[in-house]
């Protein structure tokens, strides 16, 4: 999964750890009038260290779930500065909650006031800097994307979006005479294959993508090869998008690219990873929330007549079909006279309870579904289980659709922190891409940053 993140930003986040700790070290180093590297603190030395460690950590928990290491913007606005303060402020209060509870963990109150000083003017100059630097487009790159077709196009789209990837698209290339200096997203159509040599000295580049539709009898394979003896990269932009987008296109994909390609290796082993890993999450969150769980059971039965939970029919692993339980979040035969109807979005379903509302909005209604995990008809992270119905709507119409129940469903998943609520078919498809890109990529790791990045969402309401 590391290949999927920017080497830029983790680069700078590494060092930015390390700046940290050493915000801490030289308070140390001021307030006890000693290095923390001789004596007498030599017998401590791993111990600050470590608590250092811990400070870093805790600044840079709060920075995540403010979102501020997106680096999207190409300045800082007001909105970012607030976001920033608003981190700061709580990266403070956790720190001081946190010695209080556990007071072995703290530095004393002298070296933490220093910490914390020094810390925060740090990372107000640290992270205007690196603003700057991750939103100027300063390309390492040059790239050619051979062919004009819809996933080439989106390609595109996704590196502009992206300027910290570091890669200027010099142009487009077609054989069609009628797009020869047509502007095609942004850039143009600057020449026909023939042209490529030409075109690769010209701008100097680095990198071609190959995104032709169809390729029977029109790929220039002795150009290409010329270019890659040359030292240029090419790659299909199926592999590209899917790297920088994070989610496998399913328009015009070939079986081939899925057989040949690395990836989709499911194995035992893992299985029984994910299985031990969502069995001792979900004991621990079973007993962690069970007084919510209480009261919710209590709040319910008040709100709205009716029973307190909700059963559903999904599908699971290999299409097998299980009982999906939830807090009941609508009224009583919501859907008697209508029937399985897609989702209208949060905040927008007439059919939602008062609670309810309120158990959807920090994602409650879901806890129950624990149950599920703990019995093993899902996983702690997966593809969102859908109902029977739908199911056979999607799989007679998406190609590949059924490849996503090759696994067990989770509770969260790629698709769900990347993509709001599938309210329709397009977004059905669009759900499986991210779908087909966690199965083709699935790691204990990734699992760990799902998880990560669901408990920002709940936490602070960003993201899908």
């Amino acid at each position: 999964m590391w290949k999927y993140l920017s080497v830029r930003k983790f680069g700078a986040i590494f060092a930015e750890t390390l700046l940290l700790m050493g915000c801490v070290l030289v308070a140390y180093a001021l307030r006890m009038r000693v290095s923390p590297f001789e004596e007498p603190a030599a017998a401590a030395e791993v111990h600050i260290l470590l608590k250092a460690f811990l400070i870093a950590l805790v600044f840079q928990l709060f920075l995540h779930l403010k979102d501020l290491y997106s680096f999207r913007g190409t300045r800082a606005t007001r909105q970012y500065y607030i976001d920033l303060a608003e981190a700061l402020v709580l990266a403070t209060v956790g720190l001081t909650v946190l010695y209080y509870l556990l007071p072995a963990l703290g530095v004393g109150r002298g070296i933490l006031v220093l910490s914390i000083v020094f810390g925060v003017v740090f990372l107000l100059v640290w992270h205007t800097l690196l603003r700057s630097y991750f939103g100027k487009r300063t390309p390492r790159t040059n790239l050619i994307v051979l062919g004009t077709g819809q996933l080439a196009r989106e390609a595109v789209r996704e590196i502009l979006k992206r300027p910290e990837l570091g890669i200027r698209v010099v142009g487009f290339v077609d054989d069609s005479p009628q797009l020869q200096g047509v502007s095609i997203v942004n850039p143009k159509v600057i020449g026909t294959y023939r042209d490529l040599p030409r075109l690769m000295a010209e701008n100097r580049v680095d990198q071609i993508l190959v995104g032709m539709p169809d390729r029977r009898g029109k790929l220039p394979i002795n150009e290409l090869l010329d270019c890659k003896t040359r030292g240029m990269t090419i790659e299909d932009v199926a592999t590209f998008y899917e790297r920088v987008a994070g989610k496998i296109p399913v328009d015009n994909l070939k079986p081939s690219w899925m057989v040949f390609s690395p990836g989709f290796k499911l194995s035992r082993v893992l299985m029984v990873e994910k299985r031990i890993l969502s069995f001792a999450v979900s004991t621990l969150l079973l007993l962690a929330f069970s007084p919510i769980i209480l009261l919710l059971v209590a709040l319910i039965k008040l709100d709205s007549k009716g029973t307190v939970l909700y059963r559903q029919e999904r599908v699971g692993q290999y299409g097998k079909t299980f009982t999906l339980l939830k807090f009941r979040s609508m009224q009583m035969d919501a859907e008697q006279d209508t029937g399985p109807v897609w989702s209208m979005g949060e905040g927008t379903d007439p059919r939602v309870t008062r609670v309810g509302r309120w158990m959807r909005r920090f994602r409650l209604d879901e806890l129950q579904q624990l149950f599920n995990v703990f019995r093993g008809d899902m996983s702690l992270v997966g593809p969102r289980p859908e109902r029977p119905a739908f199911v056979q709507q999607l799989a007679e119409t998406i190609p590949f659709y059924n490849i996503r129940h090759v696994i067990k469903p989770g509770i969260t998943g790629w698709a769900q922190i990347n993509y709001k609520y599938a309210s329709s078919f397009q977004h059905a498809v669009e759900k499986l891409q991210y779908d087909l890109f966690y199965i083709k990529n699935i790691s204990i790791i990734l699992d760990i940053l799902i998880c990560m990045q669901t408990a920002k969402i709940v936490l602070v309401r960003t993201g899908s």
